[in-house]
């Protein structure tokens, strides 16, 4: 018998964000900014391997790659894929608007839920800057 592993779709999200890039890269790239409204709590102790709590469940998730005030990268400890997760600051030319950048990848049958989980999760991240 085989087995058939289906690979995820990538999902690439863009948001309209009201702040600097700097402010907006503390939310993304850092414990204390990823726990104000990406998992209930976030650590880490050394800035490259992250532990997210959600309702009493840990993950950990390792950076893989950043660039300061641009991007971070995390790819979650317990895959064994190429998948990863990024956030991604872009500031179109003309223009005062700044844009978050979410990539992520999803099974099929949960690619909606996905995008649902992102859009509420973006929309805590933008009321917590308007604050």
């Amino acid at each position: 018998m085989r087995e058939f592993i289906m690979a995820k779709q990538k999902i690439n999200l863009e948001y309209e964000m009201n702040t600097m890039p700097g402010i907006l890269y503390k939310r993304v790239a850092t414990p204390e900014g990823l726990a104000s409204w990406f998992a209930e709590d976030a650590a880490s102790e050394d800035g490259i391997v992250f532990s997210f709590l959600w309702h009493k469940d840990v993950s950990r998730a390792i950076v893989i790659d950043s660039i300061p005030n641009e991007m971070i990268r995390f790819r979650w400890e317990d895959e064994d894929t190429d998948d990863y997760f990024e956030f991604r600051i872009v500031q179109p030319e003309m223009s005062r608007s700044i844009i978050l950048c979410v990539t992520d990848f999803s099974e099929e049958e949960e690619l909606e839920d996905v995008i649902q989980l992102w859009n509420f999760q973006i929309a805590n991240l933008k009321r917590i800057l308007a604050a």
